[in-house]
Order: C-alpha cells, then structure tokens, then sequence
C-alpha cells in the first residue's frame, strides 16, 4: 500500500522537487550547450583569414580543375609528379567549396566551414544527451575536446567529412542493437562521405564493428531467448559499408588510393601531420585527454557498452598513429564520454539566477552570430587573403613566363596551391603542391632535405629559375639564395619571399 504518512508525504514532496530542479537544470545546461555551439561559430566567422592554409587552396584548385576538365586521373598541375595516377576521392567536397566561392566569394566558403565544424559539434552533444549523459558533463567534456584538435578548424574539403563522421558515430552508438529504422541512415551517410573525405575508412570500420558485435550478441544468445533483431540487421551492418567506401566515379580503383595512404604511405615518415604525435606544445593537450580517457573508461567501463570501449580504442590507436586522427578521436570522446564521468562526478543543481543568465545568454549569442554571418558575407576576397598577398602571385607568373622554363616554379608547401589558384597560368609549371602521396620517397626527401637547409639542399633545386618560399619555416635556405650572387628579390616580406635566379 502507498506511503499515506505524512513523513511519506514530504518525502514524495521532496523527490518530486529535486527531479523538477533536475529537470530545469537540464534545461539551463542545454541553453549553456547551445552557447557553445553559437559561440564555436561565431568564433570561426570572426577569424576567418586564419582559417585558409594550403590545403584550402587545394580544395578550390581542384574544384576548378573538375569543373574545366572533369574527373582527373592523372596529374597535370605539378610537374615533378606530372602524368602520374592520381584518384581524387575528395572530388565531390571540392566541387561544393569551389561552387561557394563562384557563388558568393570566400566569405560565404567560410559561412559554410562555420555551419560544418559547428554543425559536428552540435550533433556531437546532441547523441552524448540522447544516450543520457548530463549536459554538465556533456558540455565540459565538449570544451575540452574542441581545444585537442584545433588545426581541424582549418577550410579544407575535411570540414564537410566532420559532421559526416559525427552523424554516422550518433547513429551506431545510441542504437547499439542496431534495432532502430533510423540507425539505417548510415549508409547514405557514408556514400556521400566517400565523395568527400578518406576519413570514410574509418566511417565505414566504426559502422562494421558494431554489426560485429550484433552478430556476436546473436551467437552467444542462449536458446529459448527472444530474437532482438532479425539476424540480417547486424550481418548488414558488417558487410554494405565497405560497399559504400566504394560509392564513387572512381569505384575500385579507390583501393589502391586506400592502399597508398594506409598501408604504403611516403608521408607517414617524414610530414608532421602524418606522423605520430610528440608530446608537445599543444599536443599535450592530447596527450592528457587521451590518459584521462583511458582512466576514466577502465574506471567507469560498466557505464560504458562495448561498442562505445572498441570506438574509444580505435580511434586513439588511429590518433596515435597519425596526428591527423587526433580530430576524430576528440569527437569520438566528446560523444561518448560524458557518460561514463556521470559516474565520477556527482551533478549539482543551477539557481533560478543562472537559469536566467542562460536564457539570456543564448538570446545574446545567437544575435551576435547572426551579425558576424552578415558582415563575413558583406566582406571583400582581400580581407580573407590576408598573408597571401597577390602581388607575390603575380610576380611569380610574370617571371616564369619571362624565364620560358616548362616547370619554372619550385614553392614552399604553403604557397604551391594559392599560387594555382591565384595565377591559372601556373597550371603545369610549378613543382609540386601539397598533395604528397603523388611524390616518391626519394622526391619527399629532397623537399625536405631543402626545407630545413640540409647538405645538398642546393642541387635539389638546381634548374628552378623562380622559387617561392616562406621565410618563417626556411630562414637559413631563403638567407643563403638571398645573397647568392645573381639572384634578385622580386617580393619579399614576412610571409613570402619571391626570388628569381639564372639556372646553370
């Protein structure tokens, strides 16, 4: 019989407050998830120059090149590694960019990054809510995790495969019995992401674990139990997204591309991105978020399914791999992770004072956003430009023309692509761009070898009469060919020193 004391009275009096006080607690820290979204692209809007890097110019040369001459298959933009294979998986991402700027110029390409970055983030909270985290432990988790990767800030056709890999993470890990009619989207989640960004490998392995597991869970149910779900739900689920990898205008020949990167890489030993990461600067902070998530995970493994424990496994053996899947391990653990702290850390409850601060705050930010989206749109290319100045661009196509050399142009890493970009002319002349896997061992080590001004680095651009080069990461190189007699400065400034010399 119920409890008709009055002690029983109170204490129902008492429970029925706290979980009202729960509830508009949980109400306050959603607005504070909101905040941090808007605030998240606010912030990417407002410091938009710094967001374009090579890669972003890679996006936007490839999307022309597509659009003028169609799906390539060799290249033709560099000569170093001209007529070689060339699969360009990222095609469809590229086009979208270069289809922005025709539209609207930078200013709407960088709207549009902001929508994506912001966008994973949003759907990020949105699952760790789903699966019943607290937004406090969503939301500090969230934090956390943006300041592990912000180099995944940068533009680049990678912007668009961030939510992607997002959504297809929310789907499988709120619906680990893959029961539910909507975890189905994920194969059209990851043919459009094949099209888009390489990261759909992993996609397609976080997707194939969990119809693992499912078809696991089904051998070792115990007969006489119900049937969760229909034996070809997870056998599914194991098998189409390898179909989906391969959902392109390439189709297989996107297996020896795959192959290329993960398996016979030339860039996994010498460029920075791809190679593991060192504890330090600013991956310390990944190094300290991924010893946190170890503890917490082993420490709170109950809270945790076994899908959520081999995700959070494979990603930080992916982002100790390779500092490049660093970004997908910190998404990977803003989703999954506040759960388990839920474990550790006890929620308290907001006062009626930052319940209104909250509410204030989203109305606040939202209206700041909206402003910052129209004066990024209203803003001219140049002011997106800064650090690329045109001037140097152009005096890189006058003297390449003069000097009747085919490949004319040998660039810094940071300048290959803007200068395809800037200067349509260049097509064909310059040396080679930032698309490394094109280049050989042997090739890789001579950009190196002139980079960091190593013996021999002086034959390694021997009939290269144009040289352009960043005076920031190649000090010593840019002195020595500055007072090499017969060479002449033809821009210079902090950022970029444009030279011109007679070739021997």
């Amino acid at each position: 019989m119920p409890n008709t004391t009055p002690e029983g009275a109170s204490r129902r009096t008492t429970r029925s407050r706290l979980l009202t006080r729960r509830a508009i607690d949980g109400a306050v820290n959603n607005n504070l998830l909101v905040v941090m979204i808007l605030v998240l692209a606010t912030v990417l809007l407002a410091i938009g120059p710094e967001l374009f890097v090579a890669d972003s110019w890679l996006t936007l040369v490839s999307g022309r090149e597509i659009t003028h001459h169609g799906l390539p298959h060799h290249e033709t933009l560099t000569t170093i590694p001209l007529g070689r294979t060339w699969t360009d998986q990222q095609w469809l991402g590229q086009l979208v960019f270069y289809g922005l700027d025709r539209l609207g110029g930078l200013g709407l390409m960088v709207l549009f990054h902001s929508l994506m970055v912001s966008g994973a983030l949003a759907i990020t909270v949105i699952a760790s809510r789903v699966r019943g985290a607290s937004s406090r432990m969503t939301l500090v988790v969230a934090v956390i995790c943006l300041l592990v990767a912000p180099w995944s800030w940068q533009l680049r056709a990678q912007s668009i495969a961030l939510p992607l890999f997002a959504l297809t993470l929310a789907l499988a890990a709120t619906d680990p019995r893959l029961a539910a009619r909507r975890t189905f989207l994920v194969f059209p989640t990851l043919v459009l992401w094949a099209n888009v960004h390489g990261s759909v490998v992993l996609g397609a392995a976080l997707v194939s674990f969990a119809g693992a597991l499912g078809l696991l869970e089904l051998i070792l149910r115990r007969s006489g139990e119900a049937e969760a779900v229909p034996p070809w739900h997870p056998a599914l689920f194991l098998v189409a997204p390898w179909a989906c990898v391969l959902a392109s205008p390439y189709g297989t020949d996107l297996i020896a591309y795959y192959r290329l990167l993960l398996v016979d890489s030339p860039v996994s030993k010498t460029i920075s991105e791809w190679k593991a990461p060192q504890p330090h600067g600013y991956l310390l902070v990944f190094f300290a978020v991924a010893a946190g998530t170890v503890v917490i995970a082993i420490w709170q493994r109950r809270r945790l399914s076994r899908y959520d424990l081999g995700v959070l496994a494979l990603t930080l053996a992916g982002a100790w791999r390779s500092g490049r899947g660093i970004v997908w391990f910190s998404i990977a653990v803003a989703m999954l992770l506040p759960l388990a702290l839920d474990g550790v850390v006890r929620p308290s409850l907001s006062s009626p004072v930052h319940r209104r601060l909250a509410y204030g705050l989203t109305g606040a930010f939202a209206a700041i956003l909206a402003a910052t989206a129209v004066i990024t749109l209203a803003r001219g290319d140049s002011w997106y430009e800064q650090g690329w100045p045109a001037r140097a661009a152009r005096a890189t196509a006058r003297a390449t023309l003069a000097s009747g050399v085919q490949g004319a142009v040998w660039p810094s890493d940071k300048f290959a692509d803007w200068l395809l970009w800037k200067e349509p002319s260049l097509r064909g002349r310059v040396a080679w761009d930032v698309r490394f896997e094109l280049l050989t061992d042997a090739e890789i080590h001579s950009v190196v070898v002139f980079k960091h001004h190593r013996p021999g680095w002086r034959g390694r651009v021997r009939g290269y009469p144009v040289l352009v080069l960043d005076p920031r990461t190649s000090p010593a190189t840019v002195r020595a060919l500055r007072n090499e007699p017969g060479t002449h400065v033809l821009f210079a400034n902090s950022e970029v020193v444009v030279l011109t010399r007679s070739t021997p």
